[in-house]
Formats: structure tokens, sequence, C-alpha cells
């Protein structure tokens, strides 16, 4: 029996090991929830901006920190919009806003409601039909559909294939994320207010968990499960019967359902991360085991609800590092004796069955079959499992040094890839920001832009702080860049206003707003001081800096080990800022600021009809840092009559050309080829040209280069 208990301690501190070697560890859980929090403030940093009208959030395992990279998490966006009230009575009618009525009756399923629309006025309803997914109901009130048309349509602009599919409340054309329309409402129904006042034992959820989780409210999203007057209930319960006066099918169309995101994020970010690996390994037991037999019908949130509740009823000393099998059972545990009673009983909100709807009577008994199997053995399948190579570092774990393990990576490596993505994915959601954001910005929406930051500053918020910290250097070099742009064309000198502003700039990141600032130099002919700038910016360079292209369609290659290691050390804020080089933009405004051969990529951007969201940087002139750095040494240096230093930059910029294909290699191509150019060398710069074009053949203006070298030599 000793023995048993000593070999299941054995397993569980190796299980331990493992889930902190494939990302489930104190580093990553906080850095993926920080992230994830930081990506959703800015986007709602930027709707501000925008005057767009709603909240975005992230849930799911990918802002939970609950997921591995071998499990391939989604992500579940949801759009809140703000401009709708939503009531429970009419006392609670709100002047000036389309406003919703809850309602409810005696046939409506627990969590279940539907809205009926509301006057802004006054407080009457709306008696006729006024957005895209109104309808009538047999008393002739006015009903919102959960259609969600407007999002549907958004989506079918937004996919490059066009092609929605719906699952549940949500709407995707990526697997990889889902959108879901939801309108919040800041009460709480009755049925969410049994999870403050039901018996607990009492140390789990700590009373200031449960101060924000009732403070949170909760969204209202389309209903998902499919039942209909023609499809029998799954899990026989009078609630999920239609009312047969409801003639109007189909009648799920009408019903919006409570859910309690926000609740939950407060509950899963209070997990310790003993209780994070196990969930984590329960949701991977679910992926591995239950989904090829049951699919996504015995779902992920099955398993987060048997979490809190194992959580909840057993005793916080039980959640340790050689205890983690015992935790899985118990989790495991609970779940058969709810397969048993046919009841999975919802956390937050009271009368739900979550079984209903999601898998038959005669399947209960077989999945109970199988986790009564998981039981006895002690989790041993895990030896078996390929995800994340769990079964080969299980067994590496255990001594069997004789086997292979040529494709498991070692914690710091899984640490740095990981990190990387994170760091890429948050780069890459602030290039689709500020790309579209200053696609038709003009000097006066940017001083309003930089006035509203300024206000967000002093909020007391550090993601709202570090969000600021990004969008304002970056602000500020694209205000300074168009004031000295207008400058320029008006043979103006450039004010100390703008200096400052490009001053202000500098922090945005190691050298894409100082490469502005030298390119605003050139064009006013200053040399000297653009040569200054470039020596400075070229002794940046070095194996902690890395060079990061975001925009949609571009590759962006691997940082090195120092830089991982800063990864590790520092925030993403911070790397941004001290070792990251983002990609240059120059709007239509900044035109005058740019190298005249390089204002040309907007000959075919401007003439594009309308571009994909993702691909909104294609209005603009867009280069990577290196290569824009030497095609500015070049053509500096050879202003300033000094050939040997010219030839030096020319040299670097060709051996950047000649590496792996990577950023905006296209426009370096072309700046390449400018450069021979200039040398009279036709033949290469034709050659160049060409190459730019074998890599990107659509939208790229070296084939109205290559026309024009064409031309020369023919004649």
């Amino acid at each position: 029996m000793d023995s048993d208990r000593e070999s299941e301690r054995l397993f569980s501190l190796r299980l331990s090991r493992v889930m902190g070697d494939i990302g489930v560890n104190s580093l990553l859980i906080a850095r993926r929830r920080k992230t994830h929090l930081r990506i959703e403030t800015l986007k709602n940093v930027r709707s501000l901006l925008g005057d767009k009208n709603a909240t975005e959030y992230i849930f799911g395992s990918q802002s939970e920190a609950t997921t591995t990279p071998g499990m391939e998490s989604d992500t579940d966006l949801l759009y809140s919009q703000n401009s709708t009230h939503v009531v429970f009575d009419w006392k609670d009618w709100h002047h000036g806003k389309s406003n919703l009525l809850v309602l409810k009756n005696e046939l409506t399923p627990p969590q279940h409601c539907y809205l009926q629309r509301l006057k802004g006025d006054c407080p009457l309803p709306v008696v006729q039909l006024e957005g895209p997914d109104d309808v009538m109901d047999g008393e002739g009130r006015i009903l919102v559909a959960n259609t969600c048309n407007e999002l549907h349509d958004w989506l079918q602009k937004t996919s490059e294939s066009s092609e929605i599919v719906r699952h549940g409340p949500s709407m995707t054309y990526d697997k990889m994320i889902d959108h879901v329309s939801a309108y919040h409402c800041g009460q709480l129904p009755k049925e969410c207010m049994f999870m403050f006042n039901r018996p607990r034992p009492g140390h789990w959820p700590m009373h200031c968990t449960l101060a924000k989780a009732r403070d949170v409210g909760v969204f209202l999203v389309p209903q998902g499960y499919t039942e209909g007057p023609t499809k029998p209930s799954m899990c026989r319960s009078t609630a999920f019967l239609v009312p047969p006066k409801l003639t109007s099918y189909p009648y799920s169309n009408w019903q919006w359902r409570f859910t309690t995101s926000l609740m939950e994020r407060h509950l899963v970010f209070e997990f310790s991360h003993v209780q994070v690996k196990t969930y984590t390994l329960a949701k991977m037991i679910r992926k591995t085991v239950f989904k090829p037999m049951f699919g996504n019908r015995f779902s992920t949130f099955h398993i987060k609800t048997v979490m809190m509740f194992t959580i909840e009823n057993y005793p916080p000393d039980i959640w340790r590092e050689d205890n983690i099998v015992k935790c899985v059972c118990l989790l495991l545990k609970t779940l058969k004796r709810w397969l048993k009673q046919k009841y999975c009983p919802h956390f937050t909100i009271s009368g739900v069955n979550l079984f209903v709807g999601k898998l038959q009577i005669w399947e209960l008994p077989k999945l109970c079959n199988i986790i009564s199997q998981l039981i006895n053995t002690k989790l041993q399948c895990l030896f078996n499992t390929r995800m994340d190579n769990i079964g080969l570092r299980l067994l590496k774990c255990s001594g069997l040094e004789h086997l292979s393990y040529q494709n498991v990576s070692t914690r710091n490596q899984t640490n740095g890839i990981v990190l990387h993505e994170l760091l890429h994915k948050e780069i890459s959601i602030f290039r689709v920001h500020i790309d579209d954001m200053i696609t038709d910005i003009s000097v006066d929406d940017s001083l309003s832009h930089l006035f509203i930051l300024q206000s967000l500053f002093d909020y007391p918020s550090d993601l709202k702080q570090e969000v600021v910290s990004l969008l304002t250097p970056f602000l500020c070099s694209t205000l300074a860049s168009m004031l000295a742009s207008r400058c320029i064309y008006l043979g103006q000198p450039i004010s100390q206003d703008i200096f400052k502003l490009y001053q202000l700039s500098f922090d945005l990141d190691l050298m894409s707003s100082r490469l502005k600032f030298a390119s605003m130099l050139f064009c006013r002919g200053q040399y000297d001081e653009a040569a200054t700038v470039l020596t400075y910016c070229e002794g940046l360079l070095g194996p902690e800096m890395f060079q990061c292209c975001a925009h949609y369609g571009r590759i962006s290659l691997k940082p090195g080990t120092e830089f991982r290691n800063k990864l590790i050390d520092l925030s993403n804020t911070e790397v941004v800022h001290k070792h990251t080089m983002l990609c240059i933009t120059f709007s239509k405004e900044e035109i005058n600021c740019i190298p005249q051969h390089l204002q040309f990529e907007m000959i075919l951007n401007m003439e594009a009809e309308e571009i994909l969201t993702f691909y909104r940087w294609k209005n603009n002139v867009v280069t990577d840092c290196i290569p824009f750095l030497y095609y500015l040494q070049y053509i500096t240096y050879r202003e300033l009559h000094m050939p040997r230093i010219a030839q030096t930059a020319l040299h670097n910029l060709l051996e950047y050309t000649t590496g792996p294909p990577q950023g905006h290699i296209d426009t370096a191509f072309n700046m390449l080829a400018h450069c021979f150019e200039l040398e009279n060398r036709l033949d290469l710069a034709w050659m160049y040209y060409n190459r730019s074009l074998e890599i990107y053949d659509r939208d790229n203006v070296s084939i109205w280069h290559a026309a024009r070298i064409l031309q020369q030599c023919l004649h």
C-alpha cells in the first residue's frame, strides 16, 4: 500500500515537471494572461480612438493560460455592443440609448430569454422593425433575433474566402478564432445570484474574487443548442421543449442566453499553479481520449465546470505538485457522479443541466466507463499520449535514457518559443490597428488621439498605461512626420515643436522612429544630421536585437538565443521598447518625408480597390528597419560625396537581401535595385527588380520600375 502511494507521488512529481516543461509553468501562465489582457486593452483603446461603440473581450484557453503548444487552442472573441442598454425592468430604462427588455415566461429555459426592443426617447416599446435582426412575435412585440447579421456581414467581408461557419453562439472564418456578438447587462439575473448565496465550504472562491464577480454583470449571447420541433431532446427536459403556441420556427433564433464569461475569468485567474496544471491536464485527456468518440459535444466547458466544483468541495491542501494524479482523479470522480445522475450543474447559473442538448442518454454510461478505467489505472494512458510528447517526456523522467528524444524540447526552449509567439501576436494586433488608424488620419485626428491617450495615461490601470506607452510614441512619430511633410512641401522650416514630437517618438521601439526622423532630415537636405542619426542607429544593431515584421502575409524570422533570453527576463512592453525593431510605416500624408524613389511604392496601392482589414498596411509605404537603414546610408553618403562609406552601406544591403526572405523583402530589393541604378548598373537593377517580383508578384511597384529600366535600355 505504501509502495503504491510512493509510486503515485513520484508519478505526480514527474507529471508536474512535464507540464511545466510543455508550457504550464508560472512564467508562461503569467505572461499568457498579461499578453491577452494587454491585447484586449489595446483593441478597446483603439476602438475609443476610432469612435467604435463596442468593447472586445478575449476569452478561452489562451487568455486563461490553460493551454499548451500541442493543444492548438483557439481564441474566443466576444464583441459587446456599448450603444445598447439591457434592462430587466421598465424602471431601469435609459434615455438616449437603444434599450432591450429581457423577457421570460414559465416556459423559458433557465439561462435563456428574449430581448424586446424599446424606444430610446421614451419608455415605450418599438412597434416597427428597425434593425436587420428584428422580428415580430405573435403579440406584436419587436424582438431582436440572435442572427447577428451585422457581424456575419463584417466577417464575410473580412474573410478571404467569404465562407462563414456557425457553431453554437459563435461565427468564424478561421478555425483558430471564434467571434461572438453579445450584449452586456450590468445587472445579474436571479439565476446567477445563487452562486453568491448557496452554501459552500468557504475556502474557495475567496471573498474578494466573489466581490469582483458580483460586479461584472453578464453577457447575452445567441443561444447555441439546436433542438426544435423536428429534433427530439437528447436529454429529456421539459425546460427545453418548444412551446407549441410559437409557430414561427426556428424558435432558437429568437432566444438569447446568459453567459458569465467575466465571472469565470476571475475564478480561473484564482487557480493556483497546481490547479492550472490539473485543469490543463484534464483538458488534454478530454481532447485525446474523449473527443475522438464524443466530439466537442463533451466540451472544455464541462471540464471547467467540474474543475471549479472540485476546487470548491475539496480542501486546499490536496493541491500539491506530488498529488496531481489524485487531483485529476478527484475531478474525474466528480464528473462520473454527475454522469450517473444525468445532470451536470452550472457553477454560476442555477437550474441548468449542461448535458442537455449535448450528450445523448445512451452515451452517458459509455463515457462513465471510460472515466472509471482512467481512475482505476491512475492515468497510465498518459504514457501513450503524443500531444506535446507527454508520453516520451514521462518515460524520460522515469529514467529510460536509452530512448530517442530528439524531438523533445527543453523547458527553456518551450518558454522561448511560446514567449516569441505571444510577442508576435501582440505586435500583429498592434500593427493591424495602427495601420488601420493612420491610413486616412489627419493632423487634427492625431492631435485628438494624443489628447485622449494622455487622459488615459492618468487612469489607474497598468494595462492602459502600457498600451498608451506604445500608441503615444507611434502617434507622435506620425504627427511629426505629417507636419514635417507639410513644411517640406511649403518650403517652410521645421519648427521646434515638430522636433520635440520626433524626440517623444523615439521610445516606441529600438529604431523605427529614429529612421523616420533620419528620412525627414535626408528629404530636407540635412545630410550631415541624417548621417549622425544613421550612425547611431547602426550602433544599436546586435544579437540582442530583433527585427519583427508582424504584417499579415509576411514572414518574420525566428529570433536568436540572446533575444529569447530578453523575452524571459523582461516584459513584452520592455522588449518592444528596448530590443525590437518594428516595420516603418509612412502614410500618404507623410509622402514628402520619404526618399523620392520609395514614394513610388504608393502608386499601385493608391489605385487599389478596397483592401481587407489585415492588408490595410498596403495603403502605406512599409519597409523593415535594417534594409531602410542601409539604403538611407547609401543615398546620404552619396550626397555627402563619401563613396567608400556609401559602398559599405550598399554591400550591407546586398548581404541582407541574400539572406532568408523576411518581412518586406520586396521593398528591400527595390531599394537595392535603385542603388544600382544610381551606380549606373542597369543590368543589376533589372535583375533585382525582377527578383522582387519573383517573391511577391502582386501589388509590387517593381513591375513599373522594371518596365522603366527596359525602356531606358531600348533607347
